[in-house]
């Protein structure tokens, strides 16, 4: 209401309206492009070099999802984020072995290698996607559960 009001009724110079415009606009395209990452959809981005896993759900013809806390900064310092990665029968096997292990209760980590011949593209500033790498799923030593309060 404020800007129409602004295009309509005020005797402003031309160049401040459609300045106001112009920034009005680009403050809604912001907010519409991070409101995904605000209330927490899965990331489309590269998997942490080692991560614990927590859970799994797989989408079959479209996505595989991986609940995972990075070992950066502490299990208990960091809370698990959701990561979406394309759906491929080999990863949906690794992904398959490992949720059967969640389910028994034995821990599960995360590992990425960098299948060979491919090539990050280090002229944008974005990661690397994630259907170039290989995730590996190992078995977690005890020392590194995470205690329950």
């Amino acid at each position: 209401m404020l800007l129409l009001g602004l295009n309509l009724y005020s005797s402003w110079n031309w160049f401040v309206k459609s300045t106001a415009n112009v920034v009005v606009v680009g403050f809604f395209w912001v907010v519409y492009s991070s409101w995904p990452g605000v209330q927490g959809w899965p990331a489309e981005r590269d998997l942490p070099d080692q991560f614990y896993l927590h859970a799994v759900n797989v989408a079959e013809p479209d996505r595989i999802y991986l609940w995972g806390t990075e070992f950066e900064h502490g299990l208990g310092k960091t809370v698990p984020r959701a990561y979406s990665l394309p759906y491929s029968a080999a990863l949906h096997d690794k992904v398959d072995k490992a949720s059967r292990k969640l389910r028994k209760g034995l821990p599960v980590i995360g590992q990425i290698s960098n299948t060979p011949g491919t090539k990050a593209d280090l002229t944008s500033l974005e990661q690397t996607n994630v259907s170039d790498q290989s995730v590996v799923f190992v078995d977690a030593p005890q020392s590194l559960i995470p205690g329950k309060n």
